[in-house]
């Protein structure tokens, strides 16, 4: 009890500290859902992984704005359409880029990776378990049963998947609609439908575009 009441003073004193600086306190006015991250999920992530990861959650990486507050450059600009080049303005904001088709090009590689994931983990797996082993028990006891896992719609029996690569994505027959998804699978022996949207990465734009589809999803059924 001790030790939660400190861990929770020295949070509450490290985001107070957060609040008043402005770049690097950024992060507290975003709503995000929770995440639990511990030290074995940190030590698997690649040292550069890890380092751009923490970087971008506090606007860190080297953007024209801020080079120019760094005093590295003499301008804050964006090299392609010449407005300030903030995190925000060159992961999702700049006009020029959409025109020249670069968030689409990162986009459909990011959607490329996630598909192929998918390909492979819809693939049977080769059972571990020896053939013919046998569980002895001793007397007295009771064997014991491993509970059933819960089988997921990559391994059903008649599953497809669908990606938005090369041609407009449409949704199967199931379901009645004018959405373009970016990944969809559906098991029609299971009954299940499973749609993955794939969105730019920044927060208050993914927030925006997820609750307009959501909108229209909701229309629609």
């Amino acid at each position: 009890m001790i030790q939660s009441e400190v861990r929770k003073e020295e949070e509450n004193k490290r985001q107070a500290r957060a609040v008043e600086m402005g770049a690097q306190g950024a992060w507290t006015t975003r709503e995000t859902m929770d995440r639990k991250l511990t030290w074995e999920d940190i030590w698997k992530y690649e040292p550069l992984r890890l380092s751009f990861l923490h970087r971008s959650v506090h606007d860190l990486l080297p953007s024209p704005a801020n080079l120019c507050r760094w005093g590295l450059i003499t301008g804050p600009t964006c090299s392609l359409c010449k407005r300030p080049g903030t995190l925000e303005h060159v992961l999702s904001s700049c006009s020029t880029a959409l025109t020249q088709g670069r968030y689409r090009w990162r986009h459909d590689n990011v959607l490329r990776k996630v598909a192929d994931w998918l390909e492979g983990e819809k693939k049977p797996r080769r059972s571990n378990s020896q053939a013919g082993h046998i569980n002895f028990v001793r007397p007295g006891e009771t064997a014991k049963t491993e509970a059933s896992q819960k089988k997921s719609i990559l391994g059903a029996t008649g599953s497809n998947m669908a990606v938005d690569l090369g041609k407009k994505l449409v949704f199967p027959g199931i379901v009645q609609t004018n959405l373009r998804p970016d990944i969809e699978l559906w098991s029609e022996t299971g009954k299940k439908l499973v749609v993955i949207e794939l969105t730019v990465p920044w927060e208050t734009r993914c927030e925006e575009a997820y609750e307009r589809k959501k909108a229209k999803y909701t229309e629609h059924r």
